[in-house]
């Protein structure tokens, strides 16, 4: 399948641009003002990225938060990545950001079969 991030980006829908990234608006948004921040190469994963591609898309996230807090009348911006498997079919790594109001619903309908993980060894390797 082919990745549309890689080549089914037009010119005009990218909004902002840096060395290693590119930030467009979802085309399927969950609230107003959703955009994405997407790595110019393809990766799977952000433990894929390079440390100066690491430091850039932090510098991004937060001159794009703090830019839409300052323009629009929201409470804060949620920021989401999946990872790997998780990514929807023909894309590659990206950051959600999506301003929010508090008490605007986002958290109600998520309903996740919870697992029941050992996390001995994940707390282990933390130390």
């Amino acid at each position: 399948m082919s990745c549309i991030f890689c080549h089914h980006l037009e010119a005009e829908q990218i909004i902002y641009e840096t060395k290693y990234f590119k930030l467009i608006f979802d085309i399927d948004p969950i609230q107003t003002g959703h955009l994405l921040i997407i790595s110019k190469e393809h990766f799977n994963s952000i433990t894929e990225l390079s440390i100066d591609a690491l430091h850039e898309s932090i510098e991004v996230e937060v001159k794009i938060v703090n830019l839409l807090e300052e323009q629009l009348p929201i409470s804060g911006v949620t920021i989401a990545s999946n990872d790997k498997e998780l990514m929807d079919d023909g894309t590659h790594f990206h950051v959600h950001l999506i301003p929010r109001k508090k008490h605007d619903g986002f958290w109600d309908l998520l309903d996740l079969n919870k697992e029941n993980w050992d996390l001995k060894n994940f707390l282990d390797q933390l130390n």
